[in-house]
Order: structure tokens, then C-alpha cells, then sequence
């Protein structure tokens, strides 16, 4: 009996379902399944790590070519170098610089200019004219050169006695002049001359070189304009009226077509006289400008000059601008004309 039970016992044992040699083969079978897979795993991680590090790679090196080629790009720049702080000037030479540069807006012109820097080469002679009888008073003609707008047409029409306005041929910048013109009895042609040095030349100014066929057309376009002028002044012009053949080809051109060339004597070079001479022309050319400055007591010493050489000589030419400073002298400068008689240019 006992024999019996202790058999039972040890099958019982060995036919359990928890033996211990069985959960020996699952703890095993378990075992070897992680590591397997721990393993797979790894593998797959360090081949992710492999990838991931070249593709880094690549994109370092991607941004190292890019900081680079930056960089080439910077050092192909101008080197910049701090500007050199200037010294601050006295309260007095920054007021004196303000006023020269409000002077140089309103009053400095090419032909005056040009006309100084020439006489330091070809010295003014003095007036030797022989004087001429008239009968009355000593003759004065005054020339407004640049007249443009109907803001400057409107002061010279104040003016109480006989000026010769000299208007621009027609632009984009001064549409109006023809229009303008009509309401005188008496007015010029300001024409367009080359200068040698001017900053913003009118449109199709006549240049040194320019054929006698490109200066006729001009001339006629111009006629067509202003068909009852017959009398142009040049505007600027110290480099063109100091050219022999181009003055030559102008005065040639308005014989022709009967109009009046009047030299401004914008260079103390001028060849117009030696050219009016050639072709026996009567030629009147400026004696004076009376607006070098804009103040208006220089003006008026330049207008008692003008007098002067009308009164050594029998008449005088005068030209001056449309300076709002200029057209006040003038409308308030009757009682020094006493003794000169204001008319125009043809009247001479």
C-alpha cells in the first residue's frame, strides 16, 4: 500500500504540468527568443546608426561648402572703411556756407561765369568805340535772357519802359514761350549755344561740329515758332561762339533766312565780331551783365555802368535774367534812366 503511493507520487511528479524541467525549456525557449530579437533589433539599430551618421555626414558637408562659398562671396566685397569723422565747424563759417550755396541756386549762370574764367586769358581792352550820333538821348537797350514762365512774364510787364525780353524755344520743362511771346511788341530768341562747362544744356542746343544743314534745320524749326522774331541772342555758348566755322555757319544760316544774330559774349573769345565783319553785317554784342550778383545794390551799379558806356559811346547793351531781385531794380530804377532813353534792340 505504502509502495503504492509513494508511485503515485513520483509519477504524479514527473507528469505535472509545471515541472521544473519543463519551465527549465520555456525559461530557456524565452531566453533564447530575447536575445534573438535584442539581437535583431541591434543589428537593425546599429545599420539605422550607420545610415543616419552618413547622411549627416553628407549634410554637414553640404553646410560646410555652403559657409564657403559664403564666406568667398563676403571677402569678393569693397572692404568698408569707417569714414573719417569730420570736425565740426564754427557756427560762423556754417552760416557763410548756407548763404553761398542759396546764391549759387538763384544767381550764377554759365555765360558769366565762362565770361570771367575767359577774360583771365584774353583781358577785357578798354572802350575804344567811335562814338556815334543820335540824335536826343545816349541809347540803352536791356536784354532779359531765360525768360521762360508767365510768372516772369507778368514782373517784366511791370516794368515801366522799353526791355527786350529773349525767350527759350519751347521744351517739355517750358512748353509755353510761344504763347508767351505774343503778348510783347517787341521780343528775341534766346538760342541754345554749346558751353563749356554747364550742367543741364537745353534740348538740342547747337554744338561745335554740328553741319550747316543740322544748324539750318534748327534754325527754321525755330522760325516756325517765333515767325515775327527777328532778332536771337545766344544762350550760353563760351565754348560754340569761340569756334570760328560754327559761328561762321550760324551767321551764315541767318543771313539766309534774314534774321539778326546777337552776341551775348559769353567768352572774351568770341569770334562773332571777326565773322559779322567778313560778311558786312551790323552786329550788337553786351557791354554789360547786370545780374553777376543778386543784390540788388550790385545790380544798380552795374546798371550805372551800363549808363556810362552809352554815354561814352552813344548806346549800350545790357543783359541781365529774370531774377525776382533783378526785375525789382528795374521796375523801381526809373529815375536813374534820366538820362539815357531805354528802347529796343532794333532801335539802336
Amino acid at each position: 500500500m505504502a509502495k503504492n503511493s509513494r508511485k503515485k507520487k513520483k509519477t504524479s511528479k514527473k507528469s505535472g504540468l509545471f515541472s521544473k524541467k519543463k519551465i527549465a525549456i520555456v525559461l530557456l525557449a524565452c531566453f533564447s527568443s530575447f536575445i534573438v530579437v535584442y539581437g535583431i533589433n541591434y543589428f537593425n539599430m546599429i545599420q539605422s546608426q550607420k545610415t543616419n551618421d552618413k547622411e549627416t555626414s553628407i549634410l554637414m558637408d553640404k553646410m560646410k561648402k555652403m559657409l564657403d562659398d559664403e564666406k568667398k562671396r563676403i571677402d569678393s566685397l569693397p572692404k568698408y572703411s569707417e569714414p573719417k569723422k569730420s570736425k565740426k565747424l564754427p557756427p560762423v563759417i556754417i552760416v557763410k556756407q548756407k548763404k553761398e550755396k542759396n546764391i549759387k541756386k538763384d544767381s550764377p549762370f554759365s555765360e558769366i561765369q565762362d565770361y570771367k574764367k575767359s577774360l583771365i586769358k584774353y583781358p577785357k581792352k578798354p572802350l575804344h568805340v567811335k562814338k556815334k550820333e543820335y540824335s536826343g538821348k545816349p541809347k540803352l537797350a536791356i536784354i532779359i535772357d531765360d525768360v521762360s514762365f508767365a510768372h516772369e512774364v507778368k514782373l517784366i510787364k511791370k516794368i515801366p519802359y522799353k526791355v527786350n525780353p529773349s525767350f527759350f524755344p519751347p521744351t517739355k520743362r517750358h512748353p509755353g514761350t510761344v504763347k508767351l511771346s505774343k503778348s510783347f511788341a517787341f521780343k528775341m530768341v534766346h538760342l541754345p549755344t554749346e558751353a563749356i562747362s554747364y550742367a543741364k544744356p537745353e534740348p538740342e542746343t547747337l554744338k561745335v561740329g554740328d553741319s550747316i544743314g543740322q544748324i539750318r534745320k534748327r534754325i527754321q524749326q525755330i522760325k516756325r515758332w517765333f515767325p515775327s522774331i527777328k532778332y536771337y541772342n545766344n544762350h550760353t555758348g563760351s565754348k560754340f561762339t569761340a569756334d570760328l566755322k560754327s559761328v561762321d555757319k550760324l551767321v551764315r544760316v541767318m543771313r539766309d533766312e534774314r534774321l539778326h544774330f546777337v552776341d551775348s559774349r559769353t567768352t572774351a573769345q568770341t569770334k562773332a565780331p571777326q565773322i559779322a565783319k567778313k560778311y558786312g553785317l551790323k552786329l550788337y554784342s553786351r557791354d554789360v551783365f547786370l545780374d553777376n550778383s543778386i543784390d540788388k545794390n550790385l545790380i544798380r551799379k552795374q546798371i550805372e555802368k551800363a549808363i556810362s558806356i552809352a554815354k561814352k559811346r552813344g548806346y549800350a547793351v545790357a543783359i541781365c535774367h529774370p531774377h525776382k531781385n533783378t526785375l525789382q531794380v528795374l521796375l523801381n530804377a526809373k529815375s536813374m534812366f534820366r538820362d539815357v532813353e531805354l528802347v529796343y534792340l532794333k532801335d539802336l
